[in-house]
C-alpha cells in the first residue's frame, strides 16, 4: 500500500515537472500567454525567468506620420502611452525619440513599438530588421518607416564597396587580358548595377518610399496612407488570437480615421482584423513571425476606443512587463473628448 502510494506520488511529481516544462516552452516562445493559466504569470515572470520585458516606444515629431504615441503631445485625444499607462500603470515602457534609434539602444529592449516615425535612415531600417531577426518583438504602426533616406555612414560604406569592386574587376580583366569594353566587363557591370551598393550611390540624395527592407520581417508592402472625414469600423478575422480575445466580431465605436493601406502576404501573415471603409476592407492588424515577431497595426491603436484590445496587445507583446521603478508620468493625462464627426462612410 505504502509502496503504491510512493509510486503514485513519484508519477505525480514527474507529471507536474513535465507540465511546468511544457508551459515554460510554450510561454517562452510565445505560443501562449502566461495569463492563460491562472497564477502562471507570477510563477513564470518572478520565479522562472526572474526578468521583465523592457519596451521602447520609438516616435518622431508631430507630422512625421499618423498616430499620437506619447503623452506630452498636445492633441485632443489620448496618446498610446497615455492609454496604455491607464490600463497598466506600472509598466517598463520608455518613450524614445527616433533620432536615438540604434543597434546599441535596441540591445537593451525586448519589444520595440514604432509609431509616428515615417522618416528613418537606411541604417535605422537595418537595425529594426536585425532586431526582429535576433528574436525581438516589433509593434509596427501605420506609415512608420515608409520614407527612407541614405544614412551618411551607409553612403561611405557604399563608396568603399564601389572602389573595392572596381579594383577587383580591374585585376580580373588584367588576368584575362580583356578591356573594359569587353563582354565580360559589361556583364559584370550590369550585375553590379542591380546591387544595393549601386542603388545607394545613384540615389543617395532621394527618399525611397515603402517598407523596402522591412518586407523581410513584415511580409507586407505599403501602398498609401488614407485619411477619412468619418470614423471607420474594424472586423475581427481571428477571434481566437490573444490580441482579439474578448472582442466583439465588429468594433463600430472607434475613432479611427487615418490608416495605411498595405498588401499582406497571406502565406506569411495571420490577419487578426480588417478595416472596413465603405465597400472595401484592408488588413488592419496582422502578425508575422520570423526569429522574433511583428505585430502590425495599419492605424494608431490608441484610436480603437477599446481598452480590451489595447490591454490584450500589451499583454501579448510584453507578458512580463511590470517595472519596479515606473516612470514618474505613469498617471494618465486628462484629455478632451473627441470632436464630433460623422460615424459612417456616407460622406460625399
Amino acid at each position: 500500500m505504502a509502496s503504491n502510494l510512493g509510486k503514485d506520488l513519484t508519477h505525480l511529481v514527474v507529471l507536474a515537472v513535465l507540465v511546468v516544462v511544457l508551459l515554460v516552452v510554450l510561454t517562452k516562445f510565445q505560443w501562449i500567454h502566461c495569463s492563460v493559466v491562472p497564477g502562471w504569470c507570477n510563477v513564470y515572470c518572478n520565479v522562472i525567468t526572474r526578468s521583465h520585458a523592457q519596451v521602447a516606444l520609438i516616435y518622431g515629431p508631430p507630422g512625421d506620420g499618423i498616430g499620437n504615441p506619447v503623452a506630452d503631445d498636445l492633441e485632443t485625444r489620448g496618446s498610446f502611452e497615455n492609454e496604455i499607462r491607464a490600463l497598466r500603470p506600472d509598466i517598463a515602457l520608455l518613450p524614445i525619440s527616433k533620432d536615438d534609434l540604434s543597434v546599441g539602444l535596441l540591445k537593451r529592449y525586448d519589444v520595440v513599438i514604432l509609431e509616428r516615425a515615417r522618416t528613418l535612415s537606411s541604417r535605422q531600417i537595418t537595425t529594426l530588421v536585425d532586431f526582429v531577426q535576433r528574436g525581438g518583438t516589433l509593434v509596427f504602426v501605420g506609415d512608420s518607416a515608409t520614407a527612407q533616406y541614405v544614412d551618411p555612414y551607409d553612403l561611405l560604406l557604399a563608396q568603399q564597396e564601389n572602389q573595392t569592386y572596381y579594383d577587383r574587376l580591374q585585376r580580373e580583366l588584367n588576368s584575362r587580358n580583356e578591356s573594359w569594353d569587353s563582354g565580360y566587363a559589361n556583364r559584370s557591370l550590369e550585375a553590379f548595377r542591380k546591387t544595393d551598393t549601386y542603388d545607394t550611390l545613384q540615389n543617395y540624395s532621394q527618399f525611397k518610399y515603402g517598407f523596402r527592407k522591412l518586407v523581410a520581417v513584415t511580409a507586407a508592402e505599403y501602398n498609401r496612407t488614407v485619411t477619412r472625414p468619418y470614423f471607420l469600423n474594424l472586423s475581427i478575422a481571428l477571434p481566437d488570437h490573444l490580441v482579439a480575445k474578448g472582442l466583439l466580431k465588429k468594433l463600430t465605436d472607434t475613432q479611427i480615421r487615418e490608416y495605411a493601406v498595405v498588401s499582406a502576404d497571406p502565406a506569411s501573415t495571420d490577419i487578426i482584423a480588417y478595416i472596413e471603409d465603405g465597400k472595401n476592407r484592408y488588413p488592419a492588424i496582422f502578425e508575422t513571425r520570423d526569429a522574433g515577431k511583428v505585430i502590425y497595426f495599419a492605424f494608431p491603436p490608441e484610436r480603437t476606443n477599446s481598452a480590451t484590445l489595447l490591454a490584450n496587445t500589451w499583454d501579448y507583446i510584453a507578458q512580463c512587463s511590470q517595472d519596479a521603478f515606473p516612470p514618474s508620468r505613469s498617471e494618465p493625462l486628462e484629455v478632451a473628448p473627441a470632436e464630433d464627426v460623422p460615424t459612417t462612410a456616407q460622406v460625399g
